[in-house]
């Protein structure tokens, strides 16, 4: 009896201990874990944030052509304008 309570006391220390280094190596590989996925976030956040920018920018390269195709088509309708109206003027004063 005495041996059988000997080995069940031993066998449970031994699981005991066995149990608690277990938990530790665990809460090791559990902090590793967070770290990655920290590390992955931050990742992601700065590369999102860098995708953002270059979209700002894109838009802002895009509005600036489109404004100045704008500004060079109204320049040359209004020297078109302003030739159609001389040419149109002299005529009437030939005319007139």
């Amino acid at each position: 009896m005495e041996q059988i309570l000997a080995f069940v006391l031993g066998a449970g220390i031994a699981l005991f201990v066995w149990g608690v280094v277990v938990a530790f190596k665990t809460v090791k590989k559990v902090k590793q874990i967070e770290q990655r996925i920290t590390s992955h976030q931050d990742w992601i956040s700065r590369n999102d944030e860098m995708v953002n920018r270059r979209m700002d920018q894109e838009i802002d390269r895009t509005n600036s052509i489109f404004n100045d195709c704008i500004r060079h088509t109204d320049s040359r309708v209004d020297k078109l304008e302003h030739k159609y109206l001389a040419q149109t003027q002299s005529k009437k004063l030939i005319n007139g």
